[in-house]
């Protein structure tokens, strides 16, 4: 009789303690984690970066005389398309404007490059230049896209929008 009583009391400790566990396991489900970071700002957060990175590989870009000098520019135009690319789909696709206009610059250095490493023409250099031009207008409204609570501020949306399409009207057919 000893012993089921004691078998007794060790199952009931035994549940008391999962129970114990499980209490703690829904508590910690319940507070807030402040010691993890929000991902979609941490990405929005390097996209950031990326567009600052491309905006002044454009600066220096203006300043070059032939094609085999884009590669750092062509780099900083990819990592940036890409890194906005993620955060689109991080957001929402129907959230955030997509920027093609980028991409749209990487095809040109790329078909510039694929002849070679051959001098800039004029016409070249000026199409660079009118790019960083515009594109300078894009930083401003990129580091005020999102707000504190991490939703897609439209105006901010907009004029990314309006700068990317005249971006694209750029490079297009060039």
């Amino acid at each position: 009789m000893r012993r089921r009583k004691l078998r007794d009391l060790l199952f009931l400790g035994l549940i008391v303690l999962l129970l114990i566990v499980l209490a703690y396991q829904a508590y910690r489900m319940m507070r807030p984690q402040s010691g993890h970071a929000d991902a979609e700002q941490m990405l929005y957060e390097v996209s950031v970066f990326q567009i600052q990175v491309l905006n002044t590989s454009l600066l220096d870009a203006a300043h070059m005389n032939n094609t085999g000098e884009l590669n750092a520019l062509k780099l900083a135009a990819y990592s940036a398309a890409y890194t906005h690319e993620r955060l689109v789909k991080s957001l929402g696709m129907n959230k955030l404007y997509s920027f093609p206009a980028i991409d749209g610059l990487i095809d040109l250095i790329t078909t510039w490059q694929i002849g070679g490493n051959r001098p800039l023409s004029d016409a070249e250099k000026e199409l660079i230049g009118k790019y960083s031009e515009l594109f300078s207008n894009v930083v401003l409204p990129y580091q005020q896209l999102l707000s504190e609570n991490g939703k897609v501020i439209a105006s901010q949306d907009d004029q990314l929008e309006k700068t990317g399409k005249q971006l694209a009207d750029l490079v297009k057919g060039r």
